[in-house]
């Protein structure tokens, strides 16, 4: 039995603990010892009102021969009205050989033990499950907040056009394809879209397929059992699993090697998934959203990506306009950044040139390049007001390229092309695809300009 420890918390913490048939007391007795406060249950409706009513995110079945069933059906029902709640299991007979029953543990439960329980591993778990949960609230806290407070800014039509589409597409559970180029706001229309539909208390998982190594992606996206290969020391649960109950964002699609794309297709199709290393398959309630900069349709002419799996992914499909599209919302947008970057600052404002310059500007960063260069003046302004020049631009569009045919040579300097390669977090693929010019190209230039990446 673990020994009695002093808790450094202003309250105890609420744990929910259902059991429809073994009475344990004394577990509940050792519990509240240990700082957590047992709310003990064997009703599915009461279970549900403890958690709604006791602000609650752990909970513990308590598993027989005899309930077994009984107690996945019920959590199966409770997931439904509350993702949030993480749940572990303590096994009373053991052990349950049934495959039925490996996988509801699999599907429905963080962690399992057997009973009698070891104490110290049980509590550190149990602490462990909590914090995160705790971590996730704050995260969604946050999310909330700073979607809520900060809507998509705009008044074109173009604009209008796409708050419309994201409402309508919100309220369906059907895919997403979001196209656009680099830097129009891709992700944060995928965030909107989360926010706004019934899964928004679920998380919202971002993968950025384009940044993720070839030989990690498939266990990234899928996890793996511990022992699976070398340096499996631990059971890992993927992104596609972690997105159970919420929205999975996968961001440049296109980047996914055609080898995965198999793999997603058979996902798309059945919502089940296997760990690298299981046989068991696990079911995960996901919406998804994909986002793509490069067009897909040449991409499924080029062989370089499957049209089944473009077919599958292209039902609802949303295109992001580019910022020189709709020049109209450049200042607003300007003006709007300028005040989140300046904080208690109120009187920093842009001098008339500066706002000229602006929308002279092509803007081949769009959206993102538009909030770097405001944070970078707000940064090094030498006065209250923010000139052409300390936003680096001169009124015009620098960059000479030759209409997007990636065999030509770009005549880009040295200071325009590390823009566009930190606008694109130093992914040079999406550096060459923004400024239309083929990568091979792109670290030749890099070479040339003598840039250190």
């Amino acid at each position: 039995m673990l020994k009695q420890q002093k808790s450094n918390l202003t309250s105890q913490r609420p744990v929910l603990i259902l059991n429809l048939d073994n009475d344990l007391q004394s577990f509940a007795s050792e519990l509240i010892k240990l700082d957590w406060q047992p709310k003990m249950t064997k009703n599915l409706s009461q279970a549900s009102d403890i958690i709604q009513q006791s602000n609650l995110y752990v909970a513990i079945a308590i598993i027989t021969t005899n309930t077994g069933n009984n107690i996945f059906s019920a959590i199966a029902e409770l997931q439904h009205t509350a993702p949030h709640v993480k749940w572990l299991a303590i096994a009373m007979h053991y052990p349950i050989n049934s495959a039925d029953y490996s996988q509801n543990l699999a599907t429905y439960f963080v962690d399992y033990f057997h009973w009698p329980i070891d104490w110290e591993q049980f509590i550190h778990t149990l602490g462990h499950v909590w914090g995160m949960t705790q971590l996730h609230k704050d995260t969604h806290i946050q999310q909330l907040s700073h979607l809520q407070s900060h809507t998509m800014v705009g008044l074109s039509n173009k604009i209008k056009v796409l708050k419309h589409k994201l409402k309508k597409v919100a309220s369906s559970d059907c895919p997403v394809l979001i196209s656009g180029e680099t830097g129009t706001g891709k992700g944060f229309c995928a965030q909107l879209i989360h926010s706004i539909s019934d899964r928004n208390t679920g998380p919202l998982i971002t993968v950025n397929c384009g940044a993720l190594p070839a030989s990690l992606i498939h266990s990234e996206l899928f996890g793996y059992e511990k022992g699976a290969f070398t340096g499996a020391e631990r059971q890992h649960i993927g992104h596609i699993e972690r997105a159970h109950n919420g929205t999975l964002f996968l961001d440049e699609i296109g980047d996914l090697p055609l080898g995965l794309q198999v793999n997603l297709l058979q996902f798309l199709d059945d919502f089940t998934i296997q760990r690298v290393g299981s046989n068991l398959p696990v079911k995960v309630d996901c919406r998804i959203v994909f986002a793509s900069n490069i067009d897909l349709e040449n991409a499924v002419a080029e062989g370089n990506f499957r049209e089944d799996l473009f077919h599958r992914l292209n039902i609802l499909r949303i295109h992001v306009p580019s910022l020189r599209h709709h020049r109209e919302d450049i200042e607003s947008l300007a003006r709007d950044y300028l005040k989140q970057y300046s904080h208690s600052n109120n009187k920093v404002c842009f001098t008339e040139a500066a706002l000229q310059s602006m929308l002279l500007y092509d803007w081949p960063g769009n959206v993102r390049e538009l909030k770097n260069r405001i944070l970078r003046a707000v940064v090094m302004a030498e006065s209250d007001q923010i000139t052409a020049e300390e936003l680096g631009i001169n009124g015009k569009s620098n960059f000479k390229l030759f209409s997007g045919q990636r065999n030509k040579q770009a005549e880009i300097d040295t200071d325009q092309l590390l823009d566009v390669i930190k606008q694109n977090n130093y992914n040079i693929s999406a550096a060459s695809r923004q400024l239309h010019i083929s990568r091979t190209t792109c670290y030749r230039l890099i070479k040339k300009c003598k840039i250190k990446i």
